[in-house]
């Protein structure tokens, strides 16, 4: 079953989360793109548990919420891995003003840098390909942008949605590329 976002703003507002669901997905994305998929649950879960400022004995009061994004994190690691190129973040719905909706992706495109940035930071800084060079700086700069109240369109906002969605699936490609598994000749 795919958690509607409805359900998971709940869970972050009961956990008290200072982010909005669209950096959480990102930050989620960027760590799932650049590093194992154990290592970036945990440090994914460490981000939000230090921005809840959750003590390890407030955390076990908070088990339902933390299996929502547990649950979420699984979602997530699916769609990236979707043969189907499936993958979308998680945004407002179309119903929501474009504005708000623009400035959401922007919170999935900062929260999609910083996961990547922890996850090199961790690696020993060795560079980043070319194209996801490019991309990041590219996030950096839509996250970047203030919209004023009405001064989102429509359409910049839908080329935007798919650049975003088909950067985060070239940079997981070039920072995780999946081996073929080959088969062995019988003897």
């Amino acid at each position: 079953m795919t958690l509607t976002t409805q359900t998971l703003s709940t869970a972050i507002e009961r956990l008290d989360l200072p982010l909005p669901l669209s950096e959480i997905h990102g930050l989620c994305c960027g760590l799932l793109c650049s590093m194992p998929s154990a290592a970036a649950k945990t440090r994914w879960f460490t981000e939000l548990l230090d921005a809840a400022s959750l003590s390890p004995e407030s955390v076990a009061s908070r088990a339902g919420e933390l299996k929502t994004l547990d649950e979420w994190f699984s979602q997530t690691l699916s769609s990236l891995n979707d043969s189907d190129l499936e993958f979308s973040p998680v945004l407002p719905d179309d119903d929501v003003p474009v504005d708000v909706r623009t400035r959401a992706l922007g919170d999935f495109c900062g929260g999609f840098t910083y996961g990547v940035g922890i996850a090199l930071g961790q690696g020993g800084q060795k560079p980043l390909p070319e194209d996801s060079r490019e991309i990041i700086a590219d996030f950096q700069e839509i996250d970047a942008v203030e919209v004023d109240d009405g001064g989102a369109d429509e359409a910049v906002y839908t080329e935007l949605l798919e650049y975003v969605r088909v950067g985060v699936l070239l940079v997981l490609e070039e920072l995780r590329p999946i081996t073929p598994v080959t088969q062995q000749k019988p003897s």
